[in-house]
């Protein structure tokens, strides 16, 4: 049962771009718009860098040199770039793993199975908590700290326990029917299993649909995320006073 959990974690994590190799850390909120970069925490605003690279932190403006500005007001572009393109790659993850998991519960159990009704109560769970820690408004970018982590905590081990028992429960279906195809002298047992597999790889040719274009989305999006991380050296390197708040990585 858990591959199936594993699979559509899989889709999540590709999406997600969070390989070894390219890991999505935040250690602030972030606030994006086509006139500034906002960075926070809990209680307060953090640094602000608006267009031209005029930078305040903690409500007090800081004055930089012209290559600073420069610096700034680049480092604050390419995360606003950045932060909608996670949004809407989280998003259409979601989506796949949602109707991945129909897909797939539903060709071995049926339509109305617990395994479907559970994964897609368990999937709706995962866009909510994402959504109540980011948000699109006219044209402003909203991600919190939190909301990776709010996406992961819906496949905790109590998801997987509550999948396992719905699985569990729908394969009782399933046993019967292949009980009535062992005991009726009419059905063919041998058909009944190759239509049985027929059914199992037409689902994996509309998993590997459903997938299509995702694994190249996040893969665009982890070369920007290096980009950032680089450049967020530089800042903190070339701008002190933004030397105490890395906004991503540990």
């Amino acid at each position: 049962m858990k591959h199936f959990t594993v699979l559509i974690f899989g889709i999540l994590l590709s999406a997600l771009a969070v390989a070894d190799e390219c890991t999505v850390d935040l250690n602030y909120n972030i606030q994006v718009s086509s006139e500034a970069l906002i960075v926070s925490d809990e209680a307060e605003t953090i640094y602000e860098i608006r267009q031209g690279g005029l930078l305040s932190v903690k409500g007090e403006s800081v004055d930089l040199d012209e290559e600073q500005m420069a610096l700034a007001e680049e480092y604050a572009g390419e995360v606003a770039v950045l932060v909608p393109q996670w949004i809407a790659l989280v998003s259409s993850a979601l989506t796949v793993a949602e109707q991945a998991l129909e897909v797939a519960f539903t060709a071995l159990f049926g339509e109305n199975s617990a395994a479907v009704s559970k994964s897609t109560e368990a999937l709706a769970n995962a866009r909510a908590r994402f959504e109540a820690s980011s948000s699109v408004e006219d044209g402003v970018y909203s991600i919190s700290v939190t909301a990776f982590d709010s996406v992961g905590g819906a496949f905790d081990e109590e998801f997987d326990e509550e999948i396992e028992d719905a699985v569990m429960a729908s394969l009782g279906s399933v046993f019967v029917e292949i009980g009535k195809a062992l005991m009726s002298p009419e059905a063919d047992f041998g058909e009944s299993m190759e239509a049985f597999g027929e059914r199992m790889d037409v689902m994996g040719e509309e998993l590997e649909a459903m997938t299509e274009g995702l694994e190249g989305t996040a893969e665009e999006l982890c070369k920007g995320m290096k980009k950032v991380e680089k450049l967020e050296k530089k800042v903190m390197k070339e701008i002190p006073e933004l030397a105490d708040y890395q906004l991503f990585g540990s």
